[in-house]
């Protein structure tokens, strides 16, 4: 029975060990942050180790660009302050994960790729894929038309469900 307390031990120093470095790494990403301006700050960006958007400031200067200028100009922006936060979260984190960063990462881009921008190329929807139209602008759906021998007020005594 020695054989099966070491190993009972032993699973319970690994879950500590793991339980550890998850208060770590929860300690050490909650206030992280990456953050970027545009070269002629009128954008100023902050956004989380996820890429989530946490902060947007538009300089007065910004609204004096055409509308396409500036669109690239928040975008290029959202991507250098993306690059920041991910580096700050892997100088953080690879110490406390130490072996295990590796895997960390993998998980942590493949999670990141469903969301993450393209880098090269422009953002703006191509015109073979226009957007759906809102909610507001879509045809209700189709209500089943009565038949005309049915009234109203039904006072048979079959049933009410037709």
């Amino acid at each position: 029975m020695s054989g099966a307390s070491e190993r009972i031990q032993e699973m319970m120093r690994k879950f500590q060990e793991q339980a550890q470095k998850a208060s770590e790494l929860q300690s050490a990403m909650q206030d992280m942050r990456g953050t970027a301006s545009s070269p002629d700050r009128s954008v100023t960006v902050t956004v989380a180790p996820s890429g989530a958007l946490l902060d947007l400031r538009l300089a007065p200067n910004a609204v004096r660009q055409s509308a396409s200028d500036l669109q690239q100009q928040i975008m290029a922006t959202i991507r250098e302050a993306t690059a920041n936060a991910a580096e700050q979260l892997n100088s953080t984190v690879a110490p406390i994960l130490g072996d295990q960063f590796d895997k960390f990462q993998e998980a942590f881009n493949v999670e990141g790729a469903a969301i993450k921008p393209d880098i090269e190329g422009d953002e703006t929807p191509s015109p073979e894929s226009p957007a759906p139209p809102p909610a507001a602008h879509r045809a209700p759906p189709a209500t089943p038309r009565r038949n005309a021998d049915y009234d109203d007020d039904d006072f048979s005594a079959g049933s009410f469900l037709r």
